[in-house]
């Protein structure tokens, strides 16, 4: 439920259970057991809830305790240990099988036990931390077993997160939302993108929306072209096996398209999820296709030269640790106006970021010289979060001179605050029934459209597309700041 608490609005989650599937898996481990302490240890789960983990590790309960102490040290954290014993009070681990229908019944009986021990009737988040393959069988059992509830009744819900990758192409996506459609419905499916839970890609909105004076330049009027960019300094990181069968543009290309979408779509009438889904429908629908016979000239790939010794990568890998791309949208707002994304692995120092770059002057008394800088409102998503537009003014001095400056709004949480992260949000959100910041299937449908073609041109004529080499620490081959350096531009 919202509550609306003077000039905040707040989602408040109900009392429920949570059931991680594949909870002893790398996914579990790095995001989601640390969100979900995270949200007990800062008070923002609901003071009624419980965790069920189930994989098909054996554990007993010592072993779990180490391991999950393990986990939190690993990410980072250092619990008390008043609210690690907090935290473990609320969790239960059951061995898995997937396959097995006694399996499933177990699950029923300890969920139904669990309910009537904390009062609470049918109302759970099922997060399948699992293979994609295995999403259609497991929630195919959980209706079987009369663990998907009804969504026309009011008194319980049953809601299911998936993660990415949604498949590992256009065929295989569309039978994996095919098989889940044959479950839940689509309002109890939550795809989660964790980069739309960030503080600073909610903030792009809420800027456009509050302060006129921008928005009412957030078009190709005034802007020139907008940038988005996402570089890792860490390579694969012990991931090869799953880089090995995706590449970065199926791992990458989800949070791209949605920076994209979240920066460049119409303002929604609400941010209600109906609402909201429906304007990023209507920006997706307006990108240009990248066809198959123009990714030479709108995309470049790339190696780390590293990433070939790295154990678990064959010799003759064509695994691509980089992208960079072009494409342009086809609306009233940003029709002319290009779009450059690129995103690698071991390119740099970290940086998530998405710039808008506005025009030069083209009128005025300064329109006849050049002044040297555009503006440009600049987004910083990680390591830091802060946003800054540019500004430029008169140098100090006798002579007309020109000099850039910023205003800068750095992006913090108040002294005390219990700001959640990126996946606390989400998980938030899915608690309370919110699909705003989740992925609709028509979004998941849209990314492998988009991506197939340059996947089959790369496939089908690699020596057209190369795989460009780039040195470790480098932020891509040289071709990606050629794809932008023939338009007149280059990456900031």
């Amino acid at each position: 439920m919202t509550e609306t608490l003077g000039y905040c609005e707040e989602l408040r989650p109900e009392a429920c259970g949570f059931v991680l599937f594949g909870a002893t898996g790398d996914l579990a481990a790095r995001k989601i057991i640390p969100a979900l302490f995270g949200l007990c240890e800062k008070k923002l789960a609901p003071s009624n809830f419980y965790i069920l983990l189930a994989a098909r590790t054996p554990l007993d309960r010592p072993a779990l305790e180490t391991r999950l102490w393990e986990i939190l040290a690993g990410a980072g954290l250092a619990p008390a240990p008043a609210a690690f014993a907090a935290f473990l009070g609320r969790l239960e681990y059951l061995r898995a099988d997937y396959a097995s229908p006694s399996f499933f019944s177990a699950l029923s009986a300890r969920l139904a036990a669990l309910d009537a021990a904390r009062g609470i009737k049918n109302k759970r988040l099922f997060y399948l931390a699992t293979p994609p393959e295995a999403f259609g069988p497991i929630t195919a059992s959980l209706k079987d077993r009369g663990l998907i509830a009804d969504p026309a009744d009011c008194s319980c819900w049953s809601r299911l997160i998936i993660e990415k990758p949604y498949g590992s192409s256009l065929e295989n996506a569309l039978a994996l939302d095919a098989g889940l459609k044959d479950s839940p419905a689509e309002k109890q499916v939550y795809r989660i993108d964790h980069f739309t839970g960030k503080e600073t890609v909610q903030n792009v909105l809420a800027l456009r929306a509050a302060n006129r004076v921008f928005d009412a330049t957030w078009n190709r009027e005034f802007v020139d072209h907008v940038q988005i960019t996402a570089l890792e300094e860490l390579g694969v990181e012990g991931r090869a096996a799953f880089f090995e069968k995706t590449g970065l543009a199926r791992d990458m290309m989800s949070h791209l398209l949605q920076l994209a979408a979240i920066t460049a779509m119409d303002l929604p009438d609400t941010f209600r999820d109906a609402d909201f889904r429906t304007e990023k429908r209507k920006f997706f629908e307006s990108i240009r296709p990248l066809y198959k016979d123009e990714a030479l000239g709108r995309a470049v790939r790339g190696q780390y030269a590293g990433y070939r010794s790295e154990p678990g990568v064959a010799p003759g890998s064509a695994a691509e640790t980089f992208l960079a791309f072009r494409f342009f949208v086809d609306n009233d707002r940003w029709r002319g106006v290009p779009f450059y994304v690129r995103a690698g692995k071991k390119a740099g120092p970290k940086k998530t970021s998405i710039d808008i770059v506005y025009r030069k002057p083209e009128r005025g008394v300064f329109s006849r010289m050049d002044i040297g800088w555009p503006n440009v409102f600049s987004f910083a998503i990680q390591p830091g979060a802060a946003v800054t537009f540019s500004l430029i003014g008169k140098h100090p001095g006798p002579r007309l001179c020109f000099a850039p400056g910023s205003m800068t709004l750095e992006y913090r949480g108040e002294p005390g605050a219990a700001a959640p992260s990126d996946y606390e949000r989400l998980l938030l959100e899915a608690m309370a029934g919110d699909q705003t910041l989740f992925l609709s299937s028509f979004e998941t449908r849209f990314l492998w459209e988009f991506l197939s073609p340059l996947l089959a041109a790369w496939a089908g004529k690699p020596g057209d597309c190369p795989l460009h080499p780039y040195a470790d620490g480098t932020p891509g081959p040289a071709a990606a700041a050629e794809l932008i350096k023939k338009d007149g531009r280059s990456w900031l």
